[in-house]
């Protein structure tokens, strides 16, 4: 015999600090990610796309002070993007203890305990399906 598990959402896969990560539309989905991540990842598409403008200039001195104006200007804006629930990470992985993947835990529902969606977490110690 199996032992009991909790039904509520600590034992669902899609359970994070009290919210259901489980989005279920690509609107929730868009409205749930981090803002701070996502401005973060605009300023680094427009900094590689000006490095990539930068190969056209003709004088390898201009190309080099241009190429450190851009990071620098790159480094400046990053700096200026800011979360007002932003709170540091203390270890490898997230730099927010409220990120988790590219959402904030924040920004998605709380979770309810166990509903239609409930996926039972796997443990460390089960084996995988199909695998001894």
């Amino acid at each position: 015999m199996s032992p009991l598990q909790r039904l509520g959402g600590q034992a669902c896969a899609y359970f994070q600090r009290g919210r259901c990560t489980r989005t279920q539309s690509p609107e929730a989905s868009a409205e749930a990610k981090c803002a701070m991540l996502e401005a973060r990842r605009k300023v680094g598409a427009q900094t590689l796309d000006r490095l990539e403008r930068l190969k056209r200039l003709a004088d390898p001195e201009d190309r080099e002070v241009a190429r450190r104006l851009v990071i620098q200007k790159n480094i400046t804006a990053i700096n200026r993007i800011s979360c007002p629930g932003f709170v540091p990470a203390r270890s490898e992985g997230p730099m927010c203890i409220h990120q988790h993947l590219v959402y904030c835990l924040l920004l998605l529902p709380l979770c309810q305990g166990r509903c239609e969606h409930f996926l039972r977490r796997r443990r460390e110690t089960e084996p995988l399906r199909g695998h001894s």
